[in-house]
């Protein structure tokens, strides 16, 4: 008679099927990222929202206010109410020149590729911006974007809400990605997750400074080059610069557009006033605001953009630069400080215990 006994690898091949388990574990979760990238996408902005609600009330802790109970909701209520300021400048302020300006962005860009387009040069970056489209153009991608308002207020509700939830109790979620790591890794990652929440809110701090300048500089700019809607145009300039590069560099075509419009003089002066901004941005105004911001190669968020833009799509550039802090600093607690040793100096304003 004989018994069934349980099947027992030989201990041989125990490495090899370790091995094999990790990288079809692997292969697994980058597949989840890949179906649910929209989802993850939200849930990132949700934890970037309640970052920025939970920074407004630690500002407001800062100037007198004791009370955590009292001070974040009314950091919430700060942070929505800025919100609220620019979706009224942009619906109601400025909204017809601006639908106006994005109503012929497309065939301004179309223009500017027939343009491109009669010499050699300009037929490789035109075919290579299709082939980061996806092979339709520039113009097209900008018109399923705004034709897609109502899937983004949609979106933004959810990643709002999630925000709430989030500032309101972030214990649970810490904890959880901290029991769900390995034993001797915990301090590590509990260590990782305070230094990624100090370096979103230093980055967050920094756009928001570098936003409101570049809104000012942009549209004094443009009023001294005789641009029509140059209020309009600097607020749209200094919202872009969300997206570091790719943001500025889109938002500057409609001013272009309105320039060679009008003609005379307008179009260099125009252009002129753009290599100006630039060129106080980049020497004097980016290197005081990143002083305290992780230092990051330009290079490398340039192309971590169009990285995060080819995966995740349109709307995941908005995302691209606080997901790379996050990689960023991941990569410095976890590899360079966890498992090199490497003694680097930690993220300033770590936070506090209601964090």
């Amino acid at each position: 008679m004989t018994t069934n006994a349980p099947f027992r690898p030989n201990p041989d091949d125990m490495g090899y099927l370790r091995r094999l388990a990790w990288t079809v574990l692997a292969i697994g979760v980058l597949l989840i990222v890949w179906r649910a990238a929209d989802l993850l996408l939200l849930a990132f902005g949700s934890v970037l929202g309640a970052v920025a609600f939970r920074s407004s009330a630690r500002m407001l802790q800062r100037f007198g206010l004791a009370s955590w109970r009292l001070a974040l909701p009314l950091g919430t209520l700060l942070v929505l109410a800025l919100f609220g300021a620019i979706g009224y400048l942009l619906t109601v302020q400025f909204g017809s020149e601006l639908a106006g300006m994005l109503g012929n962005l497309p065939g301004t860009l179309s223009q500017i590729e027939q343009g491109l387009s009669t010499t050699p040069v300009g037929r490789a970056i035109v075919q290579a911006s299709e082939a980061a489209a996806g092979g339709s153009t520039i113009a097209n991608r900008l018109s399923e974007l705004a034709s897609g308002a109502g899937q983004f207020l949609v979106n933004l509700l959810i990643v709002l809400v999630g925000a709430l939830f989030i500032a309101g109790n972030p214990g649970p979620y810490r904890r959880a990605a901290i029991l769900l790591t390995p034993p001797p890794a915990r301090p590590t990652m509990e260590r990782a997750l305070e230094e990624i929440s100090a370096a979103l809110r230093l980055w967050l701090k920094a756009k928001l400074v570098a936003m409101i300048a570049m809104s000012v500089i942009i549209g004094g700019s443009l009023w001294l080059a005789g641009l029509e809607s140059w209020a309009a145009l600097g607020l749209l300039g200094g919202l872009s610069e969300f997206v570091p590069y790719v943001g500025p560099a889109v938002a500057m075509l409609p001013s272009i557009g309105l320039a060679a419009a009008a003609g005379g003089d307008v179009l260099w002066r125009t252009v002129a006033a753009y290599l100006i901004v630039r060129v106080v941005e980049g020497w004097m105004l980016t290197p005081v605001i990143n002083r305290q911001v992780v230092n990051i190669p330009p290079a490398l968020t340039l192309f971590t953009i169009l990285g995060v833009g080819a995966v995740f799509g349109v709307y995941g550039v908005f995302f691209a630069g606080a997901l790379l802090v996050v990689a960023f600093v991941g990569v410095r607690e976890f590899y360079l400080r966890d498992t090199l040793g490497e003694d680097i100096e930690s993220i300033p304003g770590k936070p506090n215990p209601a964090d």
